[in-house]
């Protein structure tokens, strides 16, 4: 590695905050797979971190550069979003958290009204 790419590699973790957040969450979490998904028009080049649970997390990135040797580091298996799409267990489990939240509204709901008819 040379003095450039040191340089750079040093404040690539200076200006992105995201990745400390991203380790932080990847090491309380198992079995947790690396998704890189591509820049927008809207949306820069984010990493997407999803546990087996299909629990997950994105931040930012610079590149898809920076998202590979993050995984790397951290070691975790490392996908294209854009290619092999998202798992499933993800995309349950935010319907399990949808549907939670519902059931929870819906208690509260029924809570509420059976407060206001007791008065």
């Amino acid at each position: 590695m040379g003095l450039g790419d040191r340089i750079r590699a040093f404040f690539a973790g200076k200006n992105n905050p995201a990745l400390a957040e991203l380790e932080s969450w990847a090491r309380s979490h198992k079995g947790v797979e690396g998704y890189i998904e591509p820049r927008t028009t809207t949306t820069s080049t984010t990493l997407l971190l999803v546990d087996r649970d299909g629990d997950h997390l994105r931040g930012p990135v610079r590149d898809p550069a920076d998202a590979i040797a993050f995984c790397e580091r951290v070691g975790l298996p490392i996908y294209d979003a854009q290619v092999i799409g998202y798992p499933r267990r993800m995309k349950e489990f935010d319907k399990r958290r949808r549907s939670a939240s519902t059931d929870n509204l819906d208690d509260d709901i029924a809570d509420l009204e059976r407060r206001l008819t007791e008065e």
